[in-house]
């Protein structure tokens, strides 16, 4: 009898079990929420310090952007599709979330 790597399968017999295309474009838009991050950042940069209102509310935006990302992808873990997959996606949003926390948490602290 031979041994090897399972095959991805689902209830149905030899299907292959579906991607999780929702999970991944909100991994994708956290993606792009980290694009507005550098561009806040790097406005901040030219700016000294002295950021607008305006770069300020498109950071925040970006922040709850990034945030909706991440619980929709801990919604998408209770699908029925590959594991692995949703893993990966949960993971970048998670990451992305992170990195938008981290400054405000920095700023809090100073």
């Amino acid at each position: 009898m031979r041994r090897g790597r399972p095959h991805r399968r689902n209830s149905y017999g030899n299907q292959l079990k579906a991607l999780p295309v929702e999970a991944m474009y909100a991994s994708g838009v956290s993606l792009f929420s980290l694009l507005i991050y550098v561009a806040v950042i790097g406005v901040s940069v030219y700016f000294a310090g002295e950021t607008p209102k305006l770069v300020a509310g498109i950071g925040m935006l970006g922040l709850f952007i990034s945030l909706a990302a991440a619980l929709f992808n801990l919604g998408q873990m209770r699908t029925k599709t590959e594991v692995k997959y949703r893993i990966i996606c949960m993971s970048i949003s998670v990451v992305v979330l992170i990195i938008w926390i981290t400054p405000y948490i920095m700023g809090l602290l100073n």
